[in-house]
């Protein structure tokens, strides 16, 4: 593999320190592929799939506020855009991230706004979670975190799964490189 793809290497081992639960690494190893991606003007779809790596690791790791966070700033930058079905699409898949992490800090009136407003724009049946999350919130249930898991992973929410990581060409950062 070439120079040009150092950023994926650094990413995947990102995702095998992600299924370990150690957040921190995969964290550093997700900042410094991004960190290159942007060096190398490498394509959109990297810096995309790499910021959703570092969502869900926010996510899972509990920092439900830099996931909102980031979400809030993602969705204003998309209005920005010229509205297309990629952009609505991109608006909904965020927001929905945003409502599960308002959900999993116990906001469930926030989770249910963002959710009704993503179900408009998109429609019934366009997103299996949304509509689920959607359908228990109108119908008075609280959510607890143990329900949305199995949900996101009866949907493949998240995107790091082990099928889907290639240790083989996974590479480390070495200790004094940090991205923060």
């Amino acid at each position: 593999m070439d120079q040009k793809m150092l950023h994926y290497r650094i990413a995947e081992r990102g995702k095998m320190h992600a299924l370990d639960k150690n957040y921190k690494e995969a964290l550093r190893h997700y900042k410094e592929a991004l960190k290159l991606t942007r060096e190398q003007k490498d394509s959109e779809l990297f810096f995309q799939h790499y910021s959703q790596c570092v969502m869900e690791t926010l996510e899972l790791s509990g920092a439900y506020d830099q996931v909102i966070s980031f979400c809030e700033n993602y969705r204003a930058f998309l209005q920005e855009k010229e509205e297309d079905f990629l952009v609505q699409k991109h608006n909904a898949f965020v927001s929905e991230r945003q409502a599960i992490q308002h959900i999993l800090r116990g906001e469930q009136e926030e989770a249910k706004s963002l959710l009704q407003t993503t179900q408009k724009n998109l429609g019934k049946g366009k997103q299996p979670i949304t509509d689920e999350l959607l359908n228990w919130l109108l119908r008075g249930y609280k959510v607890n975190p143990d329900q949305l898991r199995q949900l996101q992973k009866k949907h493949n929410y998240f995107i790091v799964r082990k099928e889907s990581v290639n240790p083989k060409i996974a590479m480390d950062l070495p200790e004094g490189i940090s991205p923060f």
